[in-house]
């Protein structure tokens, strides 16, 4: 009865969870479109569907649903591949889609090319056949599942080695956005290695029989499932980790249409300094090009010309000083922190830190206690100094 209630416990869990990533992939995707951020969103509907698969593997439910049986022995071909693709993508692989990228298809191609005798068959004949489910389920541990197992952890350790070598080539001290997105990809690949390897004791638990790790092969998607939550949650607090910013180029802009650039940045400081758009959470490259006036090409020209900093680097100096002003303010005394932080403009803590100890040196707490604040209006900063 106890095993009954749990099983239940865990279908709901992996359906809420199927829900929420649909939901949030609906939503988040109109925000974002490019090609680490539709990767990304792809690896959390695939993994969330195959747990759904898994939480309801059991003969009643594939007699009522035939052709979902062995969907999730193709689902497992494309797992490494996108996360393979999704780390190069964010580790300077460019924000588009290439043509060579279709070559990690082959993998999915192959699959189906050996279960699509399966997938052609009747929905009567499929039935008939489920109806040795202990049987038929035997099949689930043979050569095509211990292939796909060998295939994400060959797709997972590549990844693991382009992200070491990103890693290298990245500066001392790398942009604020290349060092959170440097330490979140060494985060999120060590959760997937750390989850391969409880699938395969389950797999092989399950496979041989060992008691004690047998029911690792389901519940080892409850993990997944908590991955995916974190992944949404990382989506919505710190958008800039999946946003591939334009390249600093000089020789880039010759042909832009953008006659003086010298003056363009002169607005845009004095923009930043008398209207404050980045106390905006949300503020983004385009709405901030909309406010200047200029097209979002240009935005970056100007920024990257003049400030030897990003979008992200040049609005979040903006925020940093702010937030140093705000501090020094007495009337601010009743506010954390991450309160004045949050005030003015920064969206999660961990991109407040990094952004605040690349433009100053130090924490705030380090900061703050140092005393080395000075109260000056948001009017008289210097904008020149922002991204740098």
């Amino acid at each position: 009865m106890q095993t009954l209630q749990t099983g239940l416990i865990f279908q709901y869990f992996v359906v809420a969870g199927l829900i929420n990533t649909a939901v949030a992939a609906a939503l988040l995707v109109r925000r974002r479109r490019s090609a680490p951020f539709l990767l990304l969103l792809a690896l959390m509907v695939l993994v969330s569907f195959q747990a759904l698969l898994n939480a309801f593997d059991h003969r009643e439910f594939f007699l009522a649903f035939p052709h979902l049986n062995r969907v999730s022995w193709l689902n497992l071909s494309l797992v490494g591949p996108l996360v393979y693709l999704f780390t190069l993508k964010m580790t300077g692989g460019g924000p588009r889609f290439q043509r060579s990228d279709l070559l990690h298809a082959i993998p999915f191609a192959a699959a189906f090319a050996v279960l699509s005798p399966w997938f052609f068959r009747s929905a009567e004949m499929k039935r008939q056949l489920l109806m040795d489910f202990e049987g038929l389920s035997r099949l689930d541990f043979g050569w095509v599942n211990q292939a796909n197992l060998l295939l994400i952890t060959a797709y997972l350790l590549a990844a693991w080695w382009r992200l070491r070598k990103w890693g290298k080539s990245l500066p001392e001290q790398p942009p604020a956005v290349q060092g959170l997105r440097w330490k979140w990809l060494r985060a999120f690949l060590g959760c997937l290695l750390l989850i391969l390897g409880i699938s395969a004791l389950g797999f092989f638990g399950r496979k041989w029989n060992i008691p004690g790790i047998t029911h690792f092969y389901h519940y080892n998607y409850a993990a997944i499932v908590v991955l995916v939550y974190w992944l949404i949650w990382k989506c919505q607090t710190v958008p800039e980790l999946f946003t591939e910013e334009e390249k600093t180029a000089t020789r880039k802009y010759r042909k832009s249409g953008l006659a003086t650039p010298e003056s363009g940045y002169e607005r845009l400081c004095r923009l930043m300094e008398e209207q404050r758009p980045f106390l905006d959470p949300d503020l983004s490259h385009a709405a901030l090009a909309d406010l200047l006036g200029v097209q979002r090409h240009h935005l970056s020209q100007i920024i990257n010309e003049h400030s030897g900093g990003n979008f992200f680097e040049f609005v979040n100096g903006y925020r940093v000083e702010a937030v140093k002003n705000m501090l020094a303010d007495p009337r601010m005394q009743h506010l954390s922190i991450l309160g004045v932080a949050m005030e003015c403009g920064f969206q999660s803590k961990a991109t407040f830190n990094a952004a605040f100890r690349k433009m100053t040196g130090i924490t705030p707490s380090e900061w703050q206690k140092a005393g080395k604040m000075k109260y000056e209006p948001m009017g008289a900063v210097d904008g020149t100094r922002y991204g740098s």
